[in-house]
């Protein structure tokens, strides 16, 4: 007997409306991610990971630079390293974009779950979009971006999306990607102190907390041991250093994703005044303090704000996250048509994106026969770690962003070839460097161009090359 011989008539299945429209808040990070790779961070990131699949062993000292060779160096972002080299082994460049943009629609659909507190399909999309404006300009090619997608489970399993179970894995993985783990382990604390303060038994805090805390304990079982779990501490403390990094300093509000965070925090505090609580308050207090004090901050409190402002978002329209509409079929369709679309478009793209890189520079030097092995180029932190992912150990840079792990008199060096600083001329003596790849219209540019004892080889609209007099740089250079 068939189903029409007993009435029984099948509708067909129908996606909810809030995950057709959702499609599209992780299509546009898919999209963000799978820009061509240009941060330099991923560079030395890469690089090292490189090392690690070829020799077995993440390194332990220095490999790459002439002055702080040999120094102790604690790869806290090893498994990420290892990921990297692995999928470019696999898949080339093209290969790592995929995993980037993939990471960015992951990070994406995270977020998406956490704004189902607002039932209206126009707040939740209105949420998604300020989210991925805010994400656009501060998501790199970095560990960071896995340490996001950590955080967005922690807060997840708070708000009981996710069994918390989960997080003894996802903390062993967030200790050996990125240094950012304790601020889960904050967020739980400040989520239960305002639970408590509300009237009301953090019970789901605390199990959460206890199994986050379980994860991260676990991180110390692998190639770096406990001392992994005491470096965020350690980088902290370098204060003095870190101040002078970008992404350190307060943010300026200068750009449009800075710009679009403040929209969250304004948007934040009108949810205080419709609903207010004390562990709401103390989110907005402590991480919105937080990315006012330091750029890198910022996506993760945008992340942190997203429960928040999706239980507050007011009811636009009548239409609801939970309704099946005839139209959510063809709408979902249409974004994973979208997303192969402009995956097949991004991928077209060139794979790296270097122009802000001295590329032309470093291959003057190359066609001219100057072996950078025996020769000493000062640089900036970008250059090095650009010849770093060029190169590998034999790379030999004066400086890169590992900020933790240079001894503070090359980082004052560094800064002092920043700033051009009237040290210089000491500092560049004292690690007994040749040559000096620079920005031309900084002040160390036009302080090369006019120096005696330098003389320019290479000049194009951006960057030059000095060689200190009475070098001798071989190749077809010869004496400077």
């Amino acid at each position: 007997m068939g189903t029409a011989d007993i009435g029984v008539s099948r509708r067909p299945l129908r996606p909810t409306l809030g995950a057709a429209s959702g499609l599209f808040i992780v299509l546009a990070g898919w999209v963000i991610g799978l820009r061509p790779l240009t941060d330099n961070s991923f560079f030395t990131h890469l690089a090292t990971g490189r090392i690690i699949l070829d020799s077995g062993a993440v390194p332990s000292t220095d490999p790459y630079s002439f002055t702080a060779h040999g120094t102790s160096w604690l790869v806290q972002s090893w498994l990420a390293s290892w990921l990297y080299a692995t999928v470019e082994s696999l898949g080339g460049a093209s290969g790592l974009r995929l995993l980037m943009g993939g990471t960015a629609a992951i990070l994406t659909a995270l977020a998406w779950r956490l704004t189902r507190p607002a039932e209206s399909v126009v707040a939740r999309v209105a949420l998604g979009a300020v989210f991925v404006a805010v994400g656009a300009g501060l998501w790199a090619e970095r560990p960071l971006m896995l340490g996001l997608i950590a955080l967005a489970c922690v807060v997840l399993a708070v708000d009981g999306g996710l069994d918390p179970r989960w997080l003894v894995p996802i903390g062993w993985v967030w200790v050996n990607v990125h240094g950012s783990f304790p601020l889960g382990i904050a967020y739980v604390a400040v989520v239960a102190v305002g639970t408590r303060l509300d009237g009301r038994t953090p019970t789901q805090e605390l199990r959460v907390l206890a199994w986050l805390a379980a994860g991260v304990a676990l991180g110390a079982v692998g190639p770096l041991g406990p001392a992994v779990l005491v470096f965020p501490i350690e980088l902290l403390q370098r204060q003095e250093i870190l101040r002078n990094v970008i992404e350190w300093r307060a943010p300026t509000f200068d750009s449009l994703s800075q710009r679009m965070f403040l929209v969250q925090l304004g948007l934040s505090s009108l949810a205080l005044v419709r609903r207010p609580s004390y562990r709401d308050g103390l989110l907005v207090a402590v991480f919105g303090a937080a990315a006012l004090l330091g750029v890198r901050n910022l996506p993760i409190a945008s992340m942190v704000l997203l429960p928040l402002l999706a239980s507050a978002a007011p009811s636009f329209g009548t239409l609801r996250s939970g309704d099946r509409m005839p139209f959510a079929t063809t709408l979902a369709a249409v974004g994973l048509a979208a997303a192969l679309l402009f995956g097949v478009v991004r991928l077209g793209q060139r794979d790296f994106e270097l122009r802000a890189y001295p590329i032309d520079a470093l291959a003057y030097l190359r066609g001219h026969g100057v072996d950078l092995s025996k020769h000493r180029l000062a640089s900036k932190d970008t250059v090095g770690n650009l010849m770093e992912m060029l190169d590998g150990p034999r790379s030999e840079v004066f400086y890169d962003d590992r900020f933790d792990m240079f001894p503070d008199a090359v980082s004052q060096a560094h800064l002092s070839l920043v700033l051009g600083g009237p040290t210089l001329p000491s500092d560049l003596a004292r690690y007994e460097v040749e040559m000096v790849l620079w920005e031309r219209t900084s002040g160390t540019g036009q302080r090369l161009i006019v120096d005696p004892f330098w003389r320019v080889l290479y000049s194009d609209e951006s960057w030059l090359i000095a060689c200190k007099h009475g070098a001798d740089l071989g190749g077809e250079i010869g004496g400077c």
